[in-house]
This record gives C-alpha cells, structure tokens and sequence, in this order.
C-alpha cells in the first residue's frame, strides 16, 4: 500500500477512522509499530489512513541541505496534519512529525494517541516530546522507563514493540560455521566498538568464530580480523534470512538514560528467530531476561568473552535458550499479541 493509500472501504459505516502519522514509510518504529497491524485492523473493521511521511522526519546529514528539507518536510508535515484533521476521527502519531521539533502538531483538531518508542524527551530540545504528550488523549510507550516519564502529562499504556512471528521464524538447519551476529543501524555501532575487547578475546580462543554485522554502512573494528568480519547491507526483504544465519546474537548497551529507552528490538528479533542471544542487562533487556531463560547477560569484556564462549561451546545450552526465546516472544511480544491490545486502545479513545 503506498503513501497516502488506507485500509478499510471508507468512513461510511465506519465506527473509527485512525490516521497514522509517520516519520517515514521504511522507519523501523513505522514498520513494527504501525504498518505491520494492517490487517488486524482491517480484520477489527478499523479504517486506516497512512500518511507517512514523504521527506523524513529526520534532517540530512549535510548542512547545506537542512534548510530546504525543513520547508518541504514541515509542508508536508502541515498537508498531512490537514488530511488526518478532514478524513480521521483518531490520530496515530509516532515520535515528532519533524525530529525534536513540536510544530504542525499543533494544528491537530481530532484527539491523537502519542506513539513512544525512544527516550525522545532526553536533548536540548526534549521538552518539545513533553509538550506533544500533554495534548495527547493517550500516551502509549514502548517500554516501562518511558512510561515513567510520559505518565505524568497523561494516561499511559506500555505497549511493546512486536515481532510478527510468522515472519520472524525459527530457522531450519544451524549455520555452518559459528557465527555471533548483530543486526541494526549504524548509529548502534558504538555500542559494539565497546565490546570488542571481548569479540578478539572470543575470536582469538575460537578460530573458526566469524563476526556478521547487518547494517546500513560496514563497521570500522580496529582489532578484529577483517577477514572474519563479514558485512551485509541490510535490506527489509533479507532481514530474517541473514539472522538465520547467527549462532549467537548480540545486543549490547550503555547504560545510559538514553539506552534505557530502548525497546529490545533487536533482542526480541534473534529470540524469535530461536537464537540464543547476550545482551547488556540494560533497561528492557533485562525485563526481557527476567521472563525466562532466553539469553546470557553480561557487563564488561571478561563477562562478554565468557558468555560468548559459553553459548558457542554448549550446543545443548545455546539451543534451550533459543527455544524458551521463542516461546516468550510468542507469549509476550507477538504481532497478534501486542496488535489486539492496540486496537482495543484506539477503539477506547474515541
């Protein structure tokens, strides 16, 4: 369905008509917060309108060509505030129509739910997250450390971000040779760079042990041997076959304010997949890891090389963590799960 196009055969009969505000049609919070419930709710007899936007909440990365992309991004922000305001009844709005900025938000007339998945309200400009929310009809967040600062402009529901397990599903065979693998944007690389002490210690102990990284643009490790570290584009028709091809996934984090707003995605995706998985205990990750058996934690190089080591030594291990993974996103963080709850939430607020 391309930008602009809805769900549903019209307003007419229609109880709610919702209108999804988004950064972008391929931002990950659009794809797995948004788009992926289509069918739920056209299966729930939800109209829907995608207005996406057409120019990217975000600004690019060279100067010179912020101004102009801030015209033509708060025009079209300002057109689909306009079509949400005629053709809606409920908004959906992800994040800030245009990043860190509170501006044709201002202009919604219809009751909108704030869409929360990042610690958005952290930064220079935070408080223009924190003045969306107060005239929001309901805040919903991505996990438990959000919440804790949304709730007090508003009415709150966690809502995680979920995996369709129909998409993400357990791989047939085992990767030929063992392989730890991480999945992500690149601005996630720094969290890697602070685990590669452990990555060499692993890779020195293990010689047949080789490094995937999925991402927009390759990684730069300055002790890792390069002809083990294998690089692929990532690409949305790819993502779950190239994770099929880890032993072990990895996530690890700072723990920072900024960090602790994070929605274990990434985490929940190689669980999914039935991948045993080591993640800093950081924020959600560790909610994650206290629902059951499904990873390793770890904190600092040595506890990094261990776990690593572990999982890739104990086949039985690795396995048993991966399916009682499986088994917690299917009971917590499914599509259908998580989908059902939003829909009874938008159905509630109008």
């Amino acid at each position: 369905m391309m930008d602009g196009q809805h769900s549903g055969a019209g307003t007419v009969g229609r109880e709610l008509t919702v209108a999804g505000l988004t950064q972008g049609l391929l931002q990950p919070s659009t794809r797995f917060r948004w788009s992926q419930y289509r069918t739920l709710f056209q299966d729930a007899g939800l109209d829907t309108r995608d207005l996406h936007a057409r120019f990217s909440a975000y600004p690019p990365q060279a100067g010179w060509q912020r101004p102009v992309w801030g015209l033509a991004a708060l025009a079209d922000a300002r057109l689909r505030v306009a079509r949400a305001n005629r053709e809606a009844n409920l908004a959906f709005l992800q994040r800030h129509l245009l990043s860190t900025l509170h501006t044709a938000e201002r202009a919604l007339k219809i009751p909108y739910v704030f869409d929360v998945d990042d610690a958005i309200f952290l930064g220079t400009r935070g408080e223009s997250a924190d003045a969306i929310a107060r005239g929001a009809r309901h805040i919903v967040c991505g996990n438990a450390f959000l919440a804790d600062h949304f709730q007090r402009f508003g009415p709150v529901t966690i809502l995680p971000t979920a995996v369709d397990t129909d998409h993400f599903t357990v791989r047939s065979a085992p990767p030929v040779r063992p392989t730890l693998g991480w999945s992500g944007s690149s601005s996630g690389f720094t969290y890697l760079y602070a685990i590669e002490d452990a990555l060499a210690q692993v890779m020195r102990a293990l010689p047949q042990v080789q490094l995937h990284i999925v991402a927009d643009r390759p990684p730069a490790f300055a002790k890792l041997p390069p002809e083990r570290v294998h690089f692929t584009r990532w690409q949305p028709d790819i993502e779950v076959e190239v994770l099929k091809t880890f032993t072990v996934g990895l996530m690890p984090l700072e723990d920072s304010p900024w960090a602790r707003g994070k929605c274990s995605f990434k985490m929940l995706t190689y669980m999914s997949c039935a991948l045993p998985c080591v993640v800093s205990p950081v924020g959600m990750n560790r909610e994650v890891l206290d629902l059951g058996a499904c990873g390793l934690a770890a904190e600092g190089a040595q506890s990094w090389a261990d776990a690593l080591h572990a999982l890739l030594s104990d086949e039985a291990m690795a396995w048993s963590l991966g399916q009682t993974g499986r088994r917690i996103v299917e009971q917590h963080f499914a599509r259908r799960v998580v989908g059902a709850q939003l829909v009874e939430l938008l159905r509630r607020e109008v």
